[in-house]
C-alpha cells in the first residue's frame, strides 16, 4: 500500500460523527465552527466569541481519530503519524490538563506541509 501522508477533510467529518462540520459552499470548503463549539453567533460581533481552543482541541481529537481509521490494516512505515495519542493528566478541581501533539514534515520550501509516518 501507499504510505500515508494526510488526511481528506471527509475522513476528519467522518470521525466527528457530525455531517454538517464541513461544507461546500461553491467558493471551496466551510468548516462550521458552531458544529465544533456549540457556540452559535449571528451577530456582527461573532468574530469577538471566544471558543478558539475547545475548536482546535476537537479538530486535534478527531484528526486523531480519523488517523486511526485510516491506518487499519497499513504496514508499519505507511501509517500516518502526525496525531499521536494525547496525554492527560490526573483530575484536580473538576479539569484535567491534556495535551495533544500534531507532528509535521515541514520541507524547507513554504508549501507542501504534510503529517509525520510511522
Amino acid at each position: 500500500m501507499a504510505q500515508i501522508v494526510d488526511l481528506t477533510w471527509q475522513e476528519l467529518e467522518i470521525a466527528s460523527g457530525n455531517s454538517l462540520i464541513i461544507t461546500e459552499p461553491g467558493l471551496g470548503l466551510l468548516l462550521r465552527l458552531s458544529v465544533l463549539t456549540g457556540i452559535i453567533d449571528t451577530s456582527a460581533t461573532a468574530k469577538r466569541t471566544t471558543g478558539v481552543v475547545q475548536a482546535l482541541y476537537q479538530l486535534r481529537e478527531w484528526a486523531a481519530a480519523a488517523q486511526a481509521t485510516v491506518n487499519a490494516g497499513q504496514s508499519i512505515g505507511e501509517r500516518l503519524a502526525a496525531f499521536p495519542p494525547a496525554s492527560n493528566g490526573t483530575a484536580v478541581n473538576g479539569f484535567v490538563m491534556s495535551s495533544g501533539q500534531i507532528i509535521v514534515r515541514t520541507p524547507l520550501a513554504t508549501t507542501g506541509i504534510v503529517g509525520a509516518s510511522n
